[in-house]
């Protein structure tokens, strides 16, 4: 018979779900014969190291290992009655299908958090517990090691967003860098130097590049390392490590680690895949970006500044599909917008024919959505050469429409460029276009990014979410609110 129990279950996972817990780890032995799967220590230290490393996927430790059951593994050994050791085993069962279940469920109900008009989460897939449970315990059979088994589980589950990836890489040195020894770099170092200073440099440089190797002696290696370092940092790649180089290596935000982990949840708040093609707008960037995927990589193919709502006219967080491009097109004025810009009603104003003086410019992008969000050109080009461009009343305008247009339509339609130029130099015709191939929009809102590289980038809080979505993950502190300084410039146009 499994191992697995109704109490077993509930000690690791909780009563809400101790019936599911219960039957995923009732499949997890009955595919296994009955057979217990953490006795020997490899495989025991390999659950309780994948537990352990829960924070760096933003998930309390706590949560995924509880003290009880820290305290459990410790006192069970070899030769402990063969009941405590079963007791180890399904609870260690348990835990290990629990943390999986969260790698990939949002923590928060970002609804709840922010209201459907600001923030539409991609609604969840169901996931087969009992499933996940065999092909666990399918995994234990096949892999090369017990841990190579739950790297493997663990990768299942996790939101596959190279994104993500990236945020979890950027969050596991944080974290190394807080837990460990003291790292600062007191002095000036150069190429030949040596000593515990040089030591302690390389110390530092491991954490940024694990390749880095130890010594004391500044030699043509550490050079380059440094070099790389600077390089990703925006520094002048001396090879030095000169006072502003200390000043960035010494450098650790108090709210760094909060911050990357309020994003990683942001990502599970997101569809399950953006599609091959796929444009992103990310609004506290200002940002947007047109992806495909070649050969198994993706690459950014287009990326513009953007201009996104006002704080009091905020775009909405969602995902849909791009249908139709609408060149040269009449703009209604919504009712709300007439308000603001005549203090009442003005029927005799509210729509505007194609043409130089139309607040939607030469073209939009349409994805039909219950928050009536589009893309669109702009006659008001002051707004993208500024810094915060929250300006609009909601639409995202964006600075480079005719190569946009460009990107949509080659991909789509197979339009030569020169046959989209010549609708932005021709007549206010207006011209429904079609598209042969739909391509997925996502608005989204991250606040912090990270590249290849590991170079994170942090972004205004335009909307001042970050402190909610911290105090509801129990984030301490909680990231500093960075937003627009000053009042935006008043620009009554479209959306």
């Amino acid at each position: 018979a499994a191992l697995g129990t109704d109490a077993l279950a509930t000690d690791a996972l909780g009563t809400d779900a101790h019936a599911t817990a219960h039957l995923a780890v009732q499949a997890f032995y009955d595919a296994r014969g009955g057979a217990p799967a953490w006795t020997k220590p490899d495989a025991r230290a390999a659950a309780l190291a994948l537990l352990a490393r829960a924070d760096r996927d933003g998930l309390p430790v706590a949560e995924a290992l509880p003290p009880a059951l820290a305290e459990l593994a410790d006192v069970v050994s070899e030769g402990a009655p063969d009941s405590l050791r079963a007791r180890l085993d399904a609870r260690l069962t348990a835990a290990v299908l629990a943390f999986g279940a969260r790698l990939g469920t949002p923590q928060v109900d970002a609804l709840d958090l922010y209201g459907a008009n600001a923030w539409e989460p991609a609604p969840a897939l169901p996931r087969d517990a009992r499933a996940d449970a065999r092909a666990l315990a399918d995994d234990l059979t096949r892999a090369a090691s017990p841990a190579a088994a739950l790297d493997a589980f663990a990768a299942r589950h996790r939101p596959s967003h190279a994104g993500y990836a990236l945020l979890r890489t950027a969050l596991a040195r944080e974290l190394a860098l807080a837990s460990g020894p003291d790292r600062t770099i007191a002095a000036d170092l150069a190429p030949g130097d040596s000593g515990a200073a040089v030591h302690a440099l390389r110390a530092r440089l491991a954490a940024e590049d694990p390749a880095t190797a130890p010594g004391d002696v500044y030699d043509e290696a550490l050079t380059a390392a440094v070099r790389t370092y600077q390089r990703i940092q925006g520094l002048p790649p001396t090879g030095r490590t000169d006072a502003a180089t200390r000043d960035a290596l010494n450098r650790r935000q108090a709210d760094a680690i909060p911050a990357l982990v309020l994003n990683l949840e942001r990502w599970r708040w997101m569809p399950d895949t953006l599609g091959d093609r796929h444009v992103f707008v990310n609004i506290p960037a200002f940002e947007l970006v047109m992806r495909d995927t070649r050969g198994g990589h993706t690459i950014d193919v287009f990326t513009s500044r953007v201009v996104v709502g006002q704080p009091s006219w905020a775009t909405p967080v969602f995902s849909d599909t791009m249908e139709t491009v609408v060149f040269n097109p009449t703009w209604t004025m919504p009712r709300s917008i007439q308000r603001e810009a005549y203090g009442r009603l003005r029927p005799d104003r509210a729509v505007r024919p194609p043409g130089p003086g139309n607040a939607l410019g030469r073209v939009k992008f349409l994805f039909p959505n219950r928050h009536a969000v589009y893309i669109h050109d702009t006659p008001s080009k002051w707004g993208f050469s500024v810094e915060h461009r929250a300006l609009s009343h909601g639409c995202v305008r964006i600075g480079d429409p005719q190569d946009f247009a460009r990107a949509v339509l080659s991909r789509t339609d197979r339009w030569p460029a020169a046959r989209v130029d010549s609708v932005f130099t021709g007549p206010w015709t207006t011209r429904d276009v079609r598209l042969t191939h739909r391509i997925p929009v996502h608005i989204a809102y991250f606040t912090a990014t990270a590249d290849a590289a590991g170079r994170v980038t942090t972004y205004p809080d335009v909307y001042r979410r970050d402190p909610r979505l911290a105090e509801a993950l129990g984030l301490t502190p909680a990231p500093t609110v960075v937003a627009m300084t000053g009042p935006p410039r008043r620009d009554v146009t479209a959306g």
